[in-house]
């Protein structure tokens, strides 16, 4: 009486379970298997980094921010002597 409507269901369920499994198995393994290398790449290549090749970036960026730093040494004191020579100016203006 009230099983007749199970029928159509599970006759579309039997293909359809098998289709989706298919389909799933297809997307992971085509399309998640070569995110997963990569993301496998890239996680062993920032992990694994060379003590050596750390130690060369580090002296590398010390030394970059050393020549930063006396270039704005050098800015402040020609911005220094800009403003004194600016000064001296106005004060030769107004006499």
């Amino acid at each position: 009486m009230g099983l007749d409507f199970l029928v159509p269901i599970f006759g579309i369920l039997i293909v359809l379970v098998p289709v989706m499994g298919l389909t799933t198995v297809l997307t992971l393994r085509l399309g998640g298997k070569p995110f997963v290398e990569t993301l496998a790449r890239e996680l062993r290549g920032f992990g694994g980094s060379d003590p050596s090749r750390l130690q060369s970036q580090i002296e590398d960026l010390t030394e970059q921010v050393e020549l930063l730093a006396g270039e704005v040494r050098q800015l402040r004191a020609a911005q220094s002597f800009d403003e004194r020579l600016l000064a001296s100016r106005e004060a030769a203006q107004k006499d």
